[in-house]
């Protein structure tokens, strides 16, 4: 008898979770309104991803809801803290889904996070339990190449700024490169599109190294790469190591033996450069368009958009925006703009899922013009990047 309770109760729990999931949020007021969750990186090594990701769609929400919300109904968001913990990730985003009955989630800023919460909600299947998409500000190619059906990113790809690197070290006849990157999915990705991409280029990488990701000095794995006299040494990683790779760079003064020191685009953030002090100069990485937005030309599409989201990003926080500001941004007008041109209902996260599939490209955004499709969920190309190079402690077009 007590064995058939438990399963009566088992079933209870799961048609009245079910049910909430499915039900359209209702505010206290008994108004409709588009619950949005969102995990991010706001504090720990990555924070300098999540914490600015964090205050654009806090921004963008709030302008949002002043001005009516999308539909005429308002926008709710549930922000978690990933830490750039995986565990934590998913931990957030089963919450998000269960509990909180978002219909999309922003985020993770990692791609690590983001392929962990990508595997537990079986976001990568068609037929999932949890029907809601969800738009990553990570840059990994594995998180769309294949298509995976419920997961969008908005950062250039690993890929994209891959051949950005090549194909800009080609033209400056730079063909013997070296590569050390991190020993995650992040580095791991950027190092494979790296290898796979510079024999189109005629490019030759003589050396390869790795390191952990809570590795505190790459002055070996460095002598080493260096002594294969490269032209140029390529970092593969995000945040604090690619800090420090910068630094026993400029130690072992391989910039006085002609070598150039290339990072990836998650070193597009003024805080790289102020961690890294006078060891900066001179690096040169690939960007979206927000950190040179004023050098633009007028007719670039983008400017107008950038200029209007750094002005009041950097008016309301007092601190330079970021591109990683730009990836969030991104994220949650995608979002806006599938449920406006979709008429999506709120809670309906699989015709959300279909809309930005259908419904938003040539959408102009910071990290360039979108073209979302059934097979393409990343809708970038190589010319929504530029080259930059730090130069008196600020970032400039590389030309």
């Amino acid at each position: 008898m007590n064995r058939v309770k438990k399963e009566i109760i088992k079933v209870f729990i799961f048609i009245l979770g079910v049910f909430l999931f499915t039900f359209p949020f209702t505010s206290s007021h008994g108004e409709e309104v588009y619950r949005i969750g969102a995990i991010f990186a706001v504090t720990g090594p990555a924070a300098w991803l999540g914490d600015p990701e964090k205050k654009a769609v806090e921004l963008l929400v709030e302008r949002l809801n002043r001005q009516g919300g999308i539909q005429g109904k308002k926008v709710r968001v549930v922000i978690y803290d990933t830490q750039g913990d995986p565990q934590i990730a998913v931990l957030k985003a089963r919450e998000l889904v269960t509990r909180d009955r978002v219909m999309v989630i922003l985020g993770p800023s990692r791609t690590p996070t983001s392929a962990a919460v990508m595997k537990a909600l079986q976001l990568d299947r068609v037929n999932t339990r949890f029907k809601v998409p969800m738009v990553s500000c990570a840059a990994g190619r594995i998180l769309t190449q294949p298509v995976k059906p419920w997961v969008f990113t908005t950062p250039q790809t690993n890929a994209l700024a891959a051949e950005k690197v090549i194909e800009y070290l080609s033209r400056k006849g730079v063909k013997r490169v070296a590569v050390v990157y991190v020993s995650n999915e992040f580095g791991e990705d950027g190092y494979n599109n790296l290898k796979r991409l510079a024999p189109k280029y005629g490019v030759q990488i003589v050396g390869t190294e790795t390191y952990g990701g809570k590795d505190r000095d790459m002055t070996a794995q460095l002598t080493r790469l260096a002594a294969q006299k490269p032209g140029a040494i390529i970092n593969w990683s995000v945040g604090p190591t690619s800090v420090i790779v910068t630094k026993n760079f400029k130690q072992l003064g391989l910039d006085k033996k002609g070598i150039l020191l290339v990072m990836n685009h998650g070193q597009g953030n003024i805080k790289y450069i102020q961690l890294c002090g006078k060891a900066a100069e001179g690096v040169v990485l690939p960007s979206g368009k927000i950190l040179v937005a004023r050098d633009l030309s007028r007719t670039d599409p983008q400017k107008p958009v950038l200029m209007r989201f750094k002005e009041l990003y950097e008016k309301t926080y007092s601190e330079p925006v970021s591109h990683f500001a730009g990836h969030a941004y991104d994220a949650l007008m995608l979002v806006a703009e599938a449920i406006e041109k979709g008429r999506v209902k709120p809670g309906d996260g699989a015709a959300l899922r279909k809309a930005l599939e259908t419904e938003t490209s040539g959408f102009v955004g910071i990290d360039g013009i979108f073209r979302y499709s059934p097979q393409d969920h990343n809708g970038l190309s190589i010319d929504d990047l530029v080259m930059l190079k730090v130069a008196h402690g600020r970032f400039i077009l590389a030309r």
